[in-house]
């Protein structure tokens, strides 16, 4: 199983990161379980390779290029007994944002103002810096690659790191910007949202070739713009979010055809997945509410409201 593309469960958790809070919900009735004081602004999470654990990004006080009071901490949440377990020191304010794992186990995570990318031994504690040489806000792995992928939002381009080596083996030129990043469950293609454009760019992981470009109907406009993208744990569909646009996008990933679009509350950004595979959820950041949508249609089935800035969600 890819660590990084579980099938979701029965709960919600998600980061509530203007609020400085982690909130639990019953993914049935969506009524809210739980609710955990962070020791900061927390962003993205990822599952331990286990199941049980929680990592969560605690980034600082700002925005990317406008973090005045970065962090240094990831958080390690237990899922069980939904209570904050305890932080990894990073060794130094570098804000955390993006993580992910690798199948041996290691913790990856940007360090943005380290203009680097962090190994980190979730046992242990011990981090590893891998120097980039831009400022990385999202990655994605490739387990069948052994590769990882960082996302520039300052330069075109999107970094690709060895895993095993621990060293930056090339970059991949984004036409119109990188923003959000996601690989196929598989490993065998890479997504990269653009930030001057409503396209999204499908890559080979092993060659770097630019397969195609798909264009977000319903938000194609040139304004520039944070955009996410996902793949669904069956890798059935590929999910684009459109921060200014207000708008979200389905893919079917076996045809590339946009079979789906949704105009959401303010600011849309992480995407979760249900554990049925029809449904899905994405976080609407600056209304504070999380939307629970049909895949196959785009149709929004429920929604529910959050504590500030809802950024991410998972299910589990």
């Amino acid at each position: 199983m890819d660590p990084n593309n579980r099938p979701g469960g029965p709960n919600l958790i998600l980061t509530a990161k203007s609020a400085d809070k982690v909130q639990f919900f019953d993914a049935a009735t969506l009524a809210p379980t739980c609710e955990l004081d962070m020791p900061g602004s927390t962003h993205e999470m990822v599952r331990s390779p286990d199941g049980k654990k929680v990592y969560a990004s605690v980034y600082g006080g700002g925005i990317f290029g406008k973090n005045k009071d970065p962090d240094r901490r990831i958080a390690v949440i237990d899922l069980a007994a939904k209570s904050l377990e305890r932080t990894i020191d990073i060794c130094d304010a570098l804000a955390p944002h993006s993580l992910m794992m690798d199948v041996r186990g290691t913790l990856w995570s940007t360090a943005e103002l380290g203009n680097a990318v962090l190994a980190i031994d979730p046992f242990t504690d011990k981090v590893e810096r891998v120097a980039l040489g831009g400022s990385p806000h999202w990655i994605a792995i490739s387990h069948a690659t052994g590769k990882l992928f960082a996302s520039f939002k300052t330069t075109a381009t999107v970094a690709v790191v060895d895993l095993n080596g621990r060293r930056v083996i090339g970059m991949i030129p984004i036409p119109h910007g990188a923003e959000g990043i996601a690989v196929t469950p598989d490993g065998e293609t890479l997504f990269v949202c653009a930030h001057r454009k409503g396209v999204v760019h499908m890559f080979d992981t092993r060659t770097h070739a630019l397969r195609e470009t798909l264009t977000i109907a319903g938000a194609p406009g040139e304004t520039n713009q944070l955009r996410r993208v996902r793949v669904s744990p069956d890798a059935r569909y590929v999910c684009v979010s459109s921060h200014v646009d207000n708008f979200a996008a389905v893919f079917a990933a076996d045809t590339l055809k946009q079979i789906a679009g949704l105009t959401t509350p303010k600011a849309p950004m992480g995407f979760g997945f249900a554990g049925d595979g029809y449904h899905a959820y994405v976080c609407c950041h600056d209304a504070a509410v999380t939307l629970e949508f049909e895949l196959a249609s785009g149709r929004i089935m429920r929604r529910f409201p959050t504590a500030a800035g809802c950024e991410f969600i998972i299910a589990y």
